[in-house]
């Protein structure tokens, strides 16, 4: 498990742009599994057929903390690749260089982890022009919107929970118990990481029952009425990110301006 250092322009060089390059490319052949390691090929190739921008390899594999419910995650950036007769696991995000401005500005947190944790598989200076801009205008990711995207995904959460479909039902709570850790943790000044690491993050900020509950969808298949509990819980994270200040925390996190 790795962390990323403070983002400062004054470091981001071309030099260590291409430091960084060489490394996560190293790092890149060790984090994919071996399982999925066709599938990565694939998808460096075809991105690279149609003249992608960049690549980047997102997620709890890029984390090297992968689960047994774990995809293979990408940001690509540029043009579209076609999908639709690869395998499930993957799950492929797909900006113009354009966009992937306006969401780092917007304070989309997504494309904010991939940059600050992914591993760059290649890049044509698209991702250097936005890891510099990251750095100069040191947008945090907007509390308001995940908070709201949670308690939307909760609240349907709640609903397949009520309906009795076990199975779809896991899937909903552990995405909306996710999504509510990930905007309890950016309103507390905390970046979140991959899922896999959600729970310890939790435990950290003293949040240990919605930590118990999100790793238990994680990890296990709990019934319906322990995934009824745990939608209570997450909303409860939801109700306690309202109130968010900009401070030292996040300040330490971005760096030197």
């Amino acid at each position: 498990m790795t962390t990323a250092a403070p983002l400062d322009h004054r470091a981001l060089s071309a030099e260590a742009w291409e430091r960084r390059l060489r490394a996560d490319g190293e790092l890149v052949e060790h984090l994919v599994p071996d399982a999925l390691r066709d599938l990565h090929g694939l998808v460096v190739a075809r991105a690279k057929q149609v003249g992608a921008r960049a690549l980047i390899l997102s997620g709890s594999t890029a984390r090297g903390c992968r689960t047994g419910i774990s995809d293979l995650d990408y940001h690509l950036v540029g043009n579209k690749i076609v999908t639709r007769d690869l395998p499930a696991e993957l799950d492929m995000h797909v900006l113009s260089p354009e966009e992937v401005k306006t969401a780092i500005l917007d304070g989309d947190d997504f494309i904010q982890w991939s940059l600050r944790f992914g591993r760059i598989v290649f890049d044509d200076g698209a991702l250097f022009k936005a890891i510099r801009l990251m750095a100069e205008r040191r947008p945090w990711p907007d509390v308001e919107r995940k908070r709201d995207h949670a308690a939307k995904s909760l609240d349907l959460a709640r609903r397949v929970v009520e309906s009795g479909d076990q199975d779809g039902a896991l899937v909903q709570v552990r995405t909306g118990l996710s999504l509510a850790a990930r905007a309890y943790l950016l309103s507390n000044s905390e970046f979140p990481m991959s899922r896999a690491e959600l729970p310890g993050q939790l435990v950290a900020a003293g949040e240990t029952e919605a930590a118990g509950a999100l790793q238990a969808c994680i990890q296990g298949d709990p019934p319906l009425a322990i995934l009824g509990d745990a939608v209570v819980k997450g909303a409860n994270l939801v109700a306690r990110a309202r109130e968010y200040r900009f401070g030292a925390k996040a300040a330490a996190a971005l760096g030197s301006p």
